[in-house]
């Protein structure tokens, strides 16, 4: 966050930033951007993509996985050959980086051989092998305790330049001054102090009000813990009120009254710190790094027992070594009078240390001597052939990149033949081409950890229609931690299903084999179970009744391992299960616990309770062949386990409401590729929702090739006569711009005249001398509605003449809002106009709505919707004013923020672009989804769907460089250079 902080200011004071990277993160969560531009990356594996950031672009290889310490060399590679190439075609004066893995140290080592200088990030205590910075110039760091430390224990000096906050997401408006905030309860900050903390104050004053936001660390899960040790495990604590992880952070610092902070980790500096202090918020922290620096006289700093700073961070203080934080705190919340001079503090030190003009400033300083040697400047080839014992003297080519798929065959060959399962068992059979309308997350409870083991459960979270609680009772998940806070998927450990009583886990010698269930005696087992099975330890274990779990919502989907006592389970969760749509019960054939559960059990339970037997799923065999020979021949026959399905019994699979009946599709056909009764469960809800389920799934031909002129949706009707418009003063102006479209124009008028409103608006119908009859089409309308229609026909074409119909338009217009569509394309809703003004009426922040289109050619519907899926949604100004979106212009109704359009306009062809830049001075958009959509039309004359691509790039390049020179006139040079790099790429294409 802080480094893209920073990205952002140097952008905004002129600096030109290429950024380069990968799609690793240290948690998940932080793929939430990224996801809304690509929904699917494994579709972009091993290929370079640009995700926009706002004025920043972000070029990322695509990796295997999301974690760096899975990064393959064949990623490397291709990271690599790209940073080469952006060093020899960029030509930057700065390389900037931060990490120290070994890939990272040829990132100083390739800048200093061409002779650029390089800087470098570090904002933690990690750093104590001097190699990585040999090749550095500069390193910047967050705060002055860091850079000491670094030059007396490790000898480099390090540039402290502070935190870097927006004030946009973290500087609340108003301060109630309520609540004691902690943010993300994790070990290494210090949640172990803080859970004794809230657990005294609960006690001795209820009065008290804390505060958790969760960032990476699940809350329940460390309470939890820390409660267990000391005593009384507890799942909540009446005095905390949790947030979930948010990148808006103005509501907790608006509701804080003081933050408390006991880091026992070096904490460089600590962000929130210095939000606090922006915020005029005291804080207690830890004496730790730079955190007294970070508050100066705003707070109070404490010091405790050396045991807490050792990891894993989890020693319980004293109630003597807690009292003084706890008597801070209640001075804190009592005592007005102190509590206002550290407000008074802690506003003095977020001005002078915090502010983000004054980072800026120090990050500007830092780097002014290394951007003054212009490195970019020189030919680093003679650079190179000066350095070089070959004496050699080349650039980088543009790399080429290739998918390598070995690594992930590997994977899947070893998991397929393992003890004979089923091939591909472990991924979604999920298609871009049909979109699941799920209303609300699709609830799982896994009672072994089978997804996560599986790796599904990554795959489903991914989706974000998914939410899954698994429980792992034998601790088999190596990385449980990775799931700390994470939003779709929870992590029990050493804790499973059953009747809610007390039970003995029977450790095995095979992880997998552990259970309450005791294991068979050797003699009765398989010479493969013999060893595996062979117990270890007893250890005492809780089970959760599944109809004792509060907050448990609806229960859509139930899986139980063939460890565990299942009919217990389900016995003890007969109202939970009342609307499950789905059990998996794994049931094993070959014994290797007493009392496992038999498919007569289960099936049983099931008709007794409105389930029915579904299918087996995942039949897992036994190869009695070496492994070797059965891995080159795969021959297994003795069948070992499998899962058993049961849905709902047909009497309640009948009474499933839409929602529950989609639900229920998706989860057979992404989870189980059983695409028959996921049609039949559309089909059942819509007849064309199901048959375009068949054609992705290619089990149909595509029928939208081939649709009739009777399935196009006409224009909106009935036309509304001229007595029955609302007269007076226009608030929205219509303009249709047309030309020539004597077969089109009249759909376009009846869309116009059918409008419903309860206000006046106008239809400016620029017609451009068109010879066709088109005028006379026009003139019978405008007759019938003299008040509503005003034409505009020209006498000598304008467009021919470089004048524009829209730019020779908008000076009639006399509404509050100007709404566009042109004279061959058609709206289909009637209530387009009163739906966009009501929306705009009471959203001020808005400067333009816009909605959706099918594109037809003729007779036949070419594509069902015009836009994208990614680019159904709304816009940032941003967005709007580099043109990083897709707005329809039959689509759209703007605020009329000016009269007459720049100059610069007048060379452009396809002047919507040039419309879209500037009214993103003005705001945001609204993708609004109620409005049916409009219909747009192909044909030969078509101003432009008729062009050629080549076409297309020549005259975009043009719109791209006039809006450049606009903006640059206007003294905004990063955005005029924004779309002058846009006109230089499309030239290039051309």
């Amino acid at each position: 966050m802080t480094v893209r902080q920073m990205l952002l200011q140097l952008v905004g004071r002129g600096y030109e930033v290429q950024v380069l990277g990968a799609t690793v993160f240290d948690n998940t969560k932080g793929m939430g951007k990224l996801k809304e531009q690509f929904p699917d990356l494994s579709a972009h594996l091993h290929q370079l993509i640009e995700a926009e950031d706002g004025p920043l672009t972000h070029q990322m290889v695509v990796s295997y996985s999301h974690n760096r310490n899975h990064f393959t060399t064949h990623e490397e590679g291709l990271w690599y050959s790209q940073y080469l190439y952006l060093l020899d075609s960029f030509e930057p004066d700065v390389v900037w980086f931060y990490g120290g893995q070994t890939l990272d140290l040829l990132i100083a080592d390739e800048a200093r051989d061409r002779g650029i200088p390089v800087a470098f990030y570090l904002a933690n205590g990690n750093y104590k092998a001097p190699r990585w910075c040999r090749d550095v110039d500069l390193i910047l760091t967050d705060s002055q305790a860091t850079a000491d430390m670094y030059r007396k224990e490790v000898g480099y000096t390090a540039k402290p330049v502070g935190k870097f906050i927006a004030p946009k997401n973290f500087i609340a408006e108003h301060h109630q001054r309520q609540r004691l905030l902690f943010v993300n309860p994790s070990w290494q900050k210090g949640v172990s102090v803080f859970v004794q903390l809230a657990e005294k104050l609960e006690r001795e004053r209820p009065d008290i009000e804390l505060e958790v936001v969760e960032a990476r660390a699940d809350w329940t899960a460390v309470l939890k813990d820390v409660t267990r040790r000391m005593g009384e495990q507890r799942s909540s604590l009446s005095n905390v009120m949790v947030t979930p992880n948010t990148s808006d952070m103005r509501g907790p610092y608006s509701r804080a009254r003081l933050v408390v902070a006991p880091s026992l980790w070096w904490e460089s500096s600590g962000r929130v710190l210095a939000e606090a202090m922006l915020n005029g918020i005291p804080a207690l922290i830890t004496n730790r790094g730079g955190m007294p620096e970070m508050i100066g006289n705003a707070g109070i700093a404490f010091d405790f027992p050396e045991a807490c700073y050792k990891e894993p961070y989890q020693h319980l203080l004293s109630d003597e070594e807690l009292q003084p934080l706890l008597d801070a705190v209640i001075r804190m919340f009592d005592d007005e009078d102190i509590y206002q001079e550290y407000v008074a503090h802690a506003w003095q030190t977020g001005k002078e240390k915090h502010h983000l003009d004054l980072a800026t400033e120090r990050l500007i300083n830092a780097l002014t001597p290394l951007v003054n040697l212009r490195a970019g400047n020189k030919d680093f080839a003679i650079t190179q052939k000066k350095r070089h014992r070959q004496r050699l003297a080349s650039r980088a080519t543009k790399p080429e990149f290739k998918v390598d798929k070995s690594l992930l065959q590997l994977i899947e060959d070893k998991s397929s033949f393992h003890k004979g399962k089923q091939p591909q068992a472990n991924r979604l059979w999920m298609t871009d081409d049909f979109t699941w309308q799920i209303k609300g997350k699709i609830m799982v409870l896994d009672n072994r950890a089978s997804l996560i083991k599986s790796g599904l459960a990554d795959q489903m979270a991914a989706t974000e229609a998914f939410g899954i609680v698994a429980f792992d009772p034998a601790s088999e998940i190596k990385d449980a931690k990775q799931y700390e806070g994470n939003d779709d998927i929870q992590v029990f450990q050493h804790a499973l299903l059953g009747d809610g009583k007390a039970a003995t886990l029977n450790a095995c010698v095979a992880p997998e084999m552990s259970s309450i269930l005791t294991p068979l005696q050797p003699e009765k087992l398989p010479k493969r179970h013999q060893l595996g099975v062979k117990p270890l330890a007893e250890l005492p274990i809780n089970t959760i009744a599944l109809d004792s779990i509060e907050g448990l919502g609806s229960l859509d989907w139930l899986i139980l391992d063939d460890l565990c006592d299942a009919i217990s389970v389900l016995d003890n969760g007969k109202k939970s299960l009342t609307d499950t749509l789905l059990i998996q019960a794994r049931v094993s054939f070959q014994i290797t616990h007493e009392k496992q559960p038999s498919l007569a059990e289960l099936q049983h339970w099931a008709s007794r309770n409105d389930f029915r037997f579904y299918r087996f799923h995942n039949i897992q065999h036994y190869s009695h062949l070496p492994d070797e020979l059965n891995a080159r021949a795969l021959c297994a026959t003795e069948q070992e386990s499998a899962d058993v399905l049961f849905l709902p019994s047909h009497e309640r699979m009948a009474k499933l409401s839409e929602k529950e009946r989609m639900k229920l599709a998706f989860i057979l056909s992404a989870g189980f590729a059983a695409h028959d009764v996921a049609f039949d469960l559309i089909a059942d809800v819509s007849q064309d929702k199901a048959l375009e389920f068949l054609e992705a799934q290619q089990l149909l031909p595509k029928l939208s090739s081939s649709l009739k002129a009777d399935d196009i949706t006409p224009p909106a009707s009935p036309c509304i006569p001229q007595s029955e418009h609302v007269n007076g003063e226009p608030l929205v102006s219509v303009i249709c711009v047309t030309y020539n479209h004597f077969n089109f124009i009249e759909d376009a008028i009846k869309g116009f005249v059918s409008q419903r409103t309860n206000f006046p608006f106008e239809v400016i119908i620029h017609d451009d001398a068109s010879s066709d009859g088109t005028q006379d089409v026009i003139r019978k309308y405008a007759e019938k509605y003299p008040n509503l229609i005003k034409p505009i026909f020209q006498k000598e074409n304008q467009y021919s003449q470089n004048k524009k119909p829209l730019d020779n338009s908008l000076p009639f217009a006399k509404g509050r809002y100007v709404a566009l569509c042109e004279g061959d394309d058609y709206w289909t809703d009637n209530e387009k106009l009163q739906k966009q003004f009501d929306f705009m009426e009471k959203n001020p922040g808005y400067i333009v709505t816009h909605h959706n289109a099918i594109v037809i050619n003729g007779n036949k519907i070419e594509r069902k919707s015009k836009l994208p899926q990614h680019c159904i949604r709304d816009y940032d100004a941003n967005d709007l004013i580099k043109n990083d979106c897709f707005i329809l212009t039959i689509s759209m109704m703007f605020r009329k923020v000016f009269n007459k359009f720049p100059k610069e306009k007048g060379h452009v062809a396809n002047g919507d672009n040039f419309l879209i830049s500037v009214l993103g001075l003005y705001g945001k958009s609204k993708y609004l989804d109620d409005i049916k959509p409009a219909v747009y039309r192909l044909h030969e004359n078509a101003t432009w769907s008729s062009k050629s691509s080549n076409e297309k790039n020549k005259i975009l390049a043009n719109t791209f460089h006039w809006i450049s020179i606009y903006h640059d006139r206007k003294g905004r040079s990063a955005i005029a250079t924004h779309y002058k790099k846009m006109a230089q790429k499309l030239d290039k294409i051309y």
